[in-house]
């Protein structure tokens, strides 16, 4: 069987010439089985929807190797700005499923934070305590100054 190919919902709708609300209503109607990433965010498989016959176990299993970009952050530690910056960049690999929504390759994200992990080995310096909510500026301040 060929490999098959993950697709969006406007991918889709080229592919069969319909609209994206007619490929909403088939998944929600059951016609076409989909994975939600998150919200909006669906994965369709090609074979599917260009009406070849498709393993569903194996396309499961193929979407679970991506993430959205909220659990993208959990893994490498960076907040959603820093990692949708390093998807434009090409640094962590994954694709648009639509205008407001990533599909992030799990492994890549592992990978991008073992990284950072292996740079930092020779840094010398305070450690960063992770998930400290004080930056070392608020701790070595003093009392507040008086109001006049």
């Amino acid at each position: 069987m060929a490999r098959d190919r993950i697709v969006s919902i406007n991918e889709a709708a080229k592919m069969r010439g319909q609209s994206k609300e007619a490929i909403v209503k088939a998944i929600r109607t059951g016609r076409l089985h989909a994975h939600q990433l998150s919200g909006k965010g669906y994965m369709l498989s090609e074979r599917q929807v260009l009406g070849k016959s498709f393993d569903e176990p194996e396309f499961r299993k193929l979407c679970q190797q991506y993430v959205s970009v909220p659990d993208a952050c959990n893994i490498v530690w960076k907040t959603d700005a820093a990692v949708m910056r390093d998807l434009r960049k090409g640094v962590i690999k994954g694709f648009k499923l639509n205008n407001k929504c990533w599909a992030v390759l799990r492994t890549s994200a592992e990978q991008e934070f073992q990284d950072y992990l292996e740079s930092n080995k020779g840094r010398v310096g305070r450690k960063r305590e992770v998930g400290a909510t004080r930056s070392p500026r608020d701790i070595r301040r003093k009392k507040p100054l008086p109001r006049k």
